[in-house]
């Protein structure tokens, strides 16, 4: 336990590093390097390196050992990759490039939600639209509830759209909100067309409206890039 903890660490800060461009494409990450920096075992070191490879931010070099990895082969769909990224100077590009992904998907997800959903997820949905609603205009917005209830809804929209690639993409959506708010970038008091949107995608979905469950969702991540992330 305490080595895994260990490994997690150093994998974190290591990561940082990579994803916050102090160690650029082509740097040469070494094991004894690892264990004098963090006073770790060799066995620790090589698991975070380990990690980072398995997630491309590394790649074996032949007679040079691990270098750090262009950005094209990273995982960047990770949580834990994004996560790093948003806390790095990067950040603003990563919100960015997240909420474009956004865009691009959860419409089309709500319009297929519209279609395969079954009852309790349009319920659901609709539930959870309104709690937003009410959390909202109490000025509950940066609360771990407001949040918890945002990621749900969203969450729930792409696993009901019944494509298993658009309900693999769940933790990427979960990471940007999760990180926004982390970042202190969420509104107390949401803005009111964001809820409208909620609700009104929401309805579209429960009364199996395809076309207006597509429009109305891509008003709604299209106003949440607006708001946070500057074109």
């Amino acid at each position: 336990m305490v080595a895994s903890s260990l490994h997690r660490r150093v994998a974190d800060t290591l990561g940082r590093r990579v994803a916050g461009g102090e160690l650029p494409a082509g740097s040469v990450v070494n094991l004894a390097g690892l264990e004098r920096e963090f006073g770790v075992s060799r066995t620790v070191a090589r698991e975070a390196m380990r990690l980072l490879e398995s997630l491309g931010m590394l790649e074996a070099r032949r007679r040079v050992g691990l270098i750090v990895a262009d950005v094209a082969h990273w995982d960047v769909l990770s949580p834990k990759v994004i996560e790093w990224r948003l806390a790095g100077p990067g950040r603003d590009a990563q919100l960015r490039s997240l909420l474009d992904l956004r865009v691009a998907v959860e419409p089309t997800a709500a319009r297929s939600a519209a279609v395969h959903a079954t009852a309790e997820q349009r319920r659901q949905l609709m539930d959870l639209a309104h709690r937003l609603r009410s959390l909202g205009e109490q000025g509950l917005g940066q609360t771990d509830e407001y949040l918890r209830t945002d990621v749900a809804f969203h969450q729930l929209m792409l696993r009901a759209s019944g494509n298993e690639m658009l309900s693999a993409l769940d933790q990427v959506v979960e990471s940007v909100m999760v990180g926004r708010t982390r970042l202190g970038l969420s509104p107390a008091i949401p803005v009111a067309e964001v809820l409208d949107h909620h609700e009104t995608t929401a309805r579209a979905i429960e009364e199996s409206m395809p076309e207006a469950a597509e429009v109305y969702s891509r008003l709604l991540v299209a106003r949440v890039r607006a708001e946070f992330v500057l074109p």
